[in-house]
């Protein structure tokens, strides 16, 4: 580009007259041909820029124009400014959803390796597949295609053409109001319903909906049926059962519910267990072992304990007669209503307590005979009769060289024995062999203090009565 000076006046000059002003980004060449310019105008006189012809200046002005456009480089201390794109119409349902923390509504249409398509008010969306469950365990893919569910929008990305969704808050906001309904019908005892999930050697579990399940233990599925869990309750039944536990962990609540379905059964503690007293015979099916005993059903939800004390004399439980299933007959010992336990026993009952009578026919130093009911450590004990037992120390037992007290003493095997102590208070009779002499026993002391006290009861009346007979 030339820039030429202006026509020379005959008037006096007011010194050059710039009609541009250029700027640092021109080129080497304009900035050249300006200085050249300047040099020249110092040796001619110049015009003024009221007289300079209109049509020059316009071209100056046009010329250098283009010169300022073409700069590609910012000025100094210019900064450039970065316009984020529009985000997309159809996102702004999303962002105000965002914004307010509000759940939107959408059908899983696909997934893929990474999470799932959702389609919400016109707009599909993504979900990734941790984000679908809680605890990071998603279940099978089917099983959320064509579903819809309720989610929260995590992101939006690339001005709305990517939305990042979450079932998780959802989640967690369904399963409180679901416990709060829980909790409340466990207060008022309304029985909750649920579909059987799965079934266990220790229970059946129950889904009662909102993401919440429950645990029925195989002690609590019905009163009135035994047996395994999976012979009581199939897998995809509904049951209904009432709320007897909700568990807590660190202060808050927890979704382990605990639930019994023969709650809702009527109680055979009411009304049967009236039945059934103290002395009494009964029959019975044996229906499970424990630690120290086993259990018979006597009535449909009405079971008895027969303790390893009770068993006969010489048996186990590992007899076949007392196998599960199998029919006994024994005797009832205890009813405990309140306690919801009754007592049984394979050996006979007394009609009477045998305590009560006891000095009637047993007394200190009487011999008499016995029945091996057992052998311990410390002695063997003895059974009388029904409800009576002594023990023979093992002190006192007489054994033959390199014989063993459970050999020479099986259970059953009948005994003589001398009664050498009895105490009413705690029910303990003390017994020795035959044959043995009782020196110094409780009731020769009691006999002795008795002649003392009516010996010494006649010698203060007499001496008294002799008092009388003095004269005065």
């Amino acid at each position: 580009m030339h820039l030429r000076p202006a026509t020379p006046n005959p008037r006096p000059s007011r010194g050059p007259l710039f009609l541009l002003t250029m700027t640092e980004t021109n080129d080497q060449a304009l900035a050249q041909e300006a200085v050249e310019t300047n040099a020249t105008a110092e040796q001619e006189p110049t015009t003024t820029q009221e007289e300079a012809p209109p049509g020059e200046i316009e071209a100056i002005e046009a010329e250098a124009a283009p010169a300022n456009e073409a700069s590609d480089e910012p000025a100094p201390e210019e900064e450039q400014a970065v316009e984020e794109p529009p985000m997309a119409a159809s996102a702004l349902p999303f962002a105000a959803a965002l914004e307010a923390k509000n759940p939107v509504e959408g059908k899983v249409i696909g997934w893929n390796k990474g999470g799932f398509h959702i389609a919400s008010d016109g707009v599909t969306a993504f979900c990734p597949r941790s984000l679908m469950e809680l605890g990071n365990r998603p279940k099978p893919p089917s099983h959320y295609v064509n579903n819809t569910y309720a989610f929260h929008v995590l992101e939006i990305k690339e001005a709305g053409r990517r939305i990042v969704l979450t079932r998780r808050p959802a989640i967690r906001s369904e399963r409180r109001q679901a416990l709060d309904g829980i909790r409340a019908k466990q207060e008022s005892r309304e029985p909750v319903t649920g579909k059987v999930t799965s079934v266990t050697e220790f229970g059946a579990f129950v889904d009662l909906g909102g993401g919440l399940g429950g645990l029925v233990h195989r002690t609590q599925i019905s009163r009135t049926r035994n047996g395994e869990p999976a012979d009581l309750v199939k897998v995809g039944q509904q049951v209904e059962a009432l709320v007897t536990k909700v568990e807590t962990k660190n202060g808050k609540r927890s979704a382990r519910i605990s639930l019994s379905m023969k709650a809702l059964e009527a109680d055979p503690w009411k009304e049967t267990a009236k039945g059934f007293s103290a002395g009494d015979q009964f029959k019975g099916k044996v229906v499970r072992h424990c630690e120290f005993g086993f259990f018979v059903e006597l009535a449909p939800g009405l079971d008895g304990l027969v303790h390893t004390s009770q068993l006969p004399i010489g048996k186990s439980m590992s007899h076949p007669a007392f196998a599960a299933g199998e029919e006994i007959e024994g005797w009832i010992v205890k009813v405990a209503p309140k306690r919801r336990r009754i007592a049984l026993s394979l050996r006979e009952v007394p009609a009477s307590d045998p305590w009560k009578d006891l000095g009637k026919q047993y007394v200190e130093g009487a011999e008499v005979e016995g029945k091996v009911e057992q052998v311990s450590r410390f002695g063997i004990f003895v059974e009388l009769e029904p409800g009576l037992t002594g023990l023979l120390p093992m002190s006192a037992v007489k054994l033959p060289e390199g014989g063993l007290a459970r050999r020479t003493y099986p259970p059953g095997r009948e005994i003589k024995v001398v009664i050498e102590s009895i105490d009413r208070k705690r029910r303990r009779l003390g017994l020795a062999p035959p044959g043995s002499q009782l020196v110094g026993t409780k009731t020769d002391y009691r006999k002795y203090r008795q002649r003392q006290k009516e010996s010494s009861g006649l010698n203060v009346m007499a001496a008294a009565f002799a008092k009388l007979q003095q004269p005065k």
